[in-house]
């Protein structure tokens, strides 16, 4: 037989990502069998955000959530873009709007890096894209070397959609970025000679933003 129980965490101020959210950890819900009880199961109970006080119960183990940071922590780009990966690969996709709006909503935002040698933050970022020609779909993503994540799915040879899809991601990031008041540069590159003429439409797209600097073409 199994029982259930609940622990309330209500002075936790862990952020977690989980099942393509992003929220605080509240609580956890044991579920445990009498019969195999060293196979308990526990899930993570997460709350509302700042304007909603209830709970939900994710259908994901603890063991497979992460730790994103603390309430009111800024996390970098690239840590952000840890969790865009996760978000796009669930059943259901997470976008980097969404993700992001969960981590404000919850207290915490984003932040530049800064340079070692005069603390002043790095405004510039070089993102690699590696196309990849399957038999009839094809995909594009940026390496794990870059500060920010994007992945599409398009008809091989598609050029157009492969464009369209990349510069809606880019999008999202230059408001994300411009609502944080993080002026920046976001260049892409590939040495997939085949879709140089996408990464080019990509650097050249003049950009309307307040604090973002993308008036100008980046490449």
């Amino acid at each position: 037989m199994k029982h259930v129980k609940t622990m309330s965490l209500p002075d936790c101020d862990k952020l977690i990502y989980s099942s393509g959210m992003i929220a605080r950890q509240i609580g956890v819900m044991f579920v445990v069998d009498d019969e195999e009880a060293v196979m308990a199961e526990s899930y993570p109970i997460i709350g509302g955000g700042l304007s909603n006080a209830d709970g939900s119960i994710m259908p994901e183990e603890c063991i497979r959530s992460k730790m994103v940071c603390r309430v009111g922590e800024k996390i970098t780009p690239k840590r952000f873009a840890e969790f865009v990966k996760m978000g796009m690969h669930e059943e259901v996709p997470s976008t980097a709007w969404e993700l992001y709006g969960q981590l404000r909503e919850n207290g915490s935002d984003l932040r530049l890096p800064v340079w070692a040698k005069d603390g002043e933050p790095i405004r510039e970022y070089h993102v690699e894209l590696e196309f990849h020609n399957f038999k009839e779909e094809a995909c594009c993503y940026s390496t794990d070397t870059s500060d920010f994540f994007f992945e599409v799915y398009y008809n091989r040879d598609d050029k157009d959609d492969v464009f369209s899809q990349l510069s809606g991601q880019l999008m999202d990031y230059m408001n994300i970025l411009d609502t944080e008041e993080l002026g920046c540069k976001i260049i892409f590159y590939t040495v997939d000679f085949d879709y140089q003429d996408v990464v080019d439409r990509l650097n050249k797209i003049e950009i309307e933003t307040r604090y973002c600097e993308m008036r100008n073409p980046r490449r």
